[in-house]
């Protein structure tokens, strides 16, 4: 398992009880400039260029979609840990609704009803797309008690069709299990056995400029850091090796380039960070 040198700068994302550092800081010398007219610069070369506006999907934008999904799973993970003030919920229409703001606007209506009668609730709510155009919508929500909604209950607040309520289990990989599930799509006959799942196949179908989530004020997100990676291990008091690393190998106008990226689970001093220690300085 290749892993970072300690005095290597890394850029640190801190959520939950997890440290992810990454090599990819954002610290590598700028390539290329945009400029007006919907033009760039070659700072190397000085060439000026086009730039390709011309695709209307996201199919282009991979990307940019997997690097949304990593921040949406940060921010699943840093809020939500399981419990009984917390559900993940879907809602479905049972007319064909292709139009994501129409789905948003859905939304902005439930949720006014939903407080009205359970208080105030904080949410997370992702679109999800349908290899039939249809649109869904999953929920995370939570209040500072305890959280009951029946699904019936909440079938008749949404009134647009069909709808699922579970409970998130404090053993649940719940950032991990969200992302896997709006990545991933299942073909096949739902009630036959010759089924099968494709990897990452519905990122494709998210398209370009879409706002995949959205969030209530009260969700916080994750901590960032840049610095070498023994000041972060120092101040977290991480003496262990990491749960996961992995590299990766990307084209750049400059050549084959790698980070490495380490995950690091269980970091006890977080909970005392995100729970009541606002004053403990980060590094």
């Amino acid at each position: 398992m290749t892993q970072i040198d300690s005095g290597k700068i890394v850029k640190s994302y801190i959520y939950g009880d997890t440290i992810e550092m990454t090599t990819a800081n954002g610290q590598q010398a700028q390539v290329i400039k945009v400029i007006k007219g919907k033009r760039y610069v070659n700072l190397e070369t000085g060439e000026i260029h086009d730039m390709d506006t011309s695709n209307n999907t996201r199919l282009n934008n991979l990307k940019s979609t997997k690097q949304t999904m990593k921040k949406l799973r940060r921010l699943v993970v840093h809020n939500f840990t399981g419990g009984v003030n917390q559900l993940w919920i879907t809602l479905t229409y049972r007319e064909h609704v292709t139009n994501p703001r129409e789905v948003y606007r859905d939304f902005k209506s439930f949720i006014r009803r939903i407080r009205a009668r359970y208080g105030y609730i904080e949410y997370i709510a992702v679109i999800e797309p349908q290899a039939s155009g249809r649109w869904h919508l999953h929920v995370l929500m939570k209040n500072t008690t305890t959280l009951t909604i029946p699904n019936k209950i909440l079938a008749d607040l949404w009134g647009k069709g069909f709808t699922n309520t579970k409970r998130l289990k404090r053993a649940d990989k719940v950032g991990s299990y969200l992302i896997t599930y709006l990545s991933n799509l299942q073909i096949g006959d739902e009630n036959s056995d010759r089924k099968a799942t494709i990897k990452g196949a519905r990122l494709y179908m998210y398209p370009k400029g879409i706002r995949i989530y959205r969030t209530s004020r009260g969700i916080e997100k994750p901590v960032e850091v840049t610095t070498t990676k023994c000041e972060i291990m120092k101040n977290f008091n991480i003496n262990s090796p990491p749960n996961f690393s992995q590299t990766t190998k990307y084209e750049t106008p400059r050549g084959t380039k790698e980070y490495t990226t380490e995950f690091y689970d269980n970091v006890k001093s977080l909970s005392e960070t995100f729970n009541g220690a606002t004053d403990r300085p980060l590094l």
